[in-house]
């Protein structure tokens, strides 16, 4: 059965939640996000907005999901891109996030602050492709679902000339760099885990 790339809608919130449940559940992941009903209303909540933003032209975000067989079939993967933007859109502030209450509040901000500042502190006002998520369903990883996400921006960044940015988890990191990325920062929001900020040159067309 084949396993293609379509555009994310905000009906797919609850699959793509799932999705999400089904890929990131390292003991940092656990601790910010639990698999309780409050954080998982909160996920869906967010992916149906994010998506309708996107589609209404509010932002800059592309969602898009790996299904089987048809568009319609069960998500196994998505990703989450940023375009390129200008500086001041960049910098605008977004609304501040609350937080589900089963989530450790502070973890969540150390993490989510901690990228931000890398990102800030190593793309400046440079334009560039930002990656911001990549989720691959457990019983999918091995099928080369990630690379096909990953493929699907650094095509357009080598087209446009540019450099594509991501913060990756250690178990996300070795896919990054076999698709062309270093490292250039790292922090440590938790103990015994390492999230790496790599970067990628364009590749001359």
């Amino acid at each position: 059965m084949s396993l293609e790339i379509y555009p994310a809608s905000p009906t797919d919130a609850r699959e793509l939640t799932k999705v999400f449940y089904g890929s990131f559940h390292s003991n940092l992941d656990t601790a910010m996000f639990p698999n309780t009903p409050d954080v998982t209303e909160w996920w869906e909540k967010c992916f149906t907005t994010s998506i309708m933003r996107s589609i209404a032209g509010e932002t800059h975000d592309v969602f898009l999901k790996v299904t089987e067989g048809s568009e319609d079939g069960g998500i196994v993967a998505f990703a989450k891109w940023k375009l390129p933007v200008p500086v001041a859109d960049r910098r605008r502030k977004e609304e501040q996030i609350v937080w589900p209450p089963s989530s450790d509040k502070d973890l969540c901000d150390r993490f989510f602050n901690g990228m931000g500042a890398r990102h800030e502190k190593w793309m400046g006002e440079r334009p560039h492709y930002y990656l911001d998520m990549l989720g691959v369903q457990d019983s999918y990883q091995g099928r080369g679902l990630g690379s096909k996400l990953l493929k699907w921006g650094l095509t357009r960044a080598d087209a446009e000339g540019l450099e594509v940015y991501l913060s990756a988890s250690p178990a996300g990191k070795p896919l990054y760099e076999k698709n062309g990325f270093r490292e250039v920062d790292t922090f440590s929001p938790f103990p015994g885990y390492v999230q790496v900020a790599m970067l990628r040159s364009p590749n001359k067309q």
